[in-house]
């Protein structure tokens, strides 16, 4: 199964969590590969996409929706997404806000099956060690499920 991870990031971090989320992967016996949206990858071969970005003024970062867009919004993939966020800092409230609203204008453009989106915690000045490990987990978790829904 291969597996395409799409990114795009201002800071650093969304590009740090896509790169732990392949290594995860490959770790895990899968086939993947990541790219930055302005490398504007080739999806077609690719089982299972996962798409990320983080959060900017209450939004994913444009070129992000645009290299969904321009894909035909992914049709006839398996997508998983993944968005760094602040809100989530300010407690229950925070994470739900950002998991409704962001994480919906993420899956809005696309029309290819989405198995998985999932908000983690960003940072600005010092990594967060458990926002990596967490996506990694994650990202392992949705593969295998794809695998295993073959």
């Amino acid at each position: 199964m291969r597996v395409c991870i799409v990114y795009e990031s201002r800071r650093g971090s969304t590009e740090m969590v896509a790169r732990a989320i392949e290594k995860a992967l490959r770790d895990n016996g899968f086939d993947a590969q990541t790219w930055s949206v302005g490398q504007n990858p080739e999806v077609d071969d690719c089982d299972l996409v996962i798409i990320g970005t983080p959060i900017y003024y209450e939004r994913p970062l444009p070129q992000v929706v645009r290299f969904i867009e321009e894909k035909s919004g992914l049709e006839g993939k398996r997508v998983a997404v993944f968005i760094l966020a602040m809100a989530q800092k300010f407690g229950k409230l925070g994470k739900e806000y950002t998991e409704r609203r962001y994480l919906r204008l993420m899956m809005e453009p696309i029309k290819g099956r989405v198995v998985s989106a999932r908000a983690f915690d960003g940072w600005l000045f010092r990594e967060n060690e458990a926002t990596i490990v967490e996506a990694g987990a994650w990202a392992v978790e949705v593969a295998r499920l794809c695998k295993g829904g073959e």
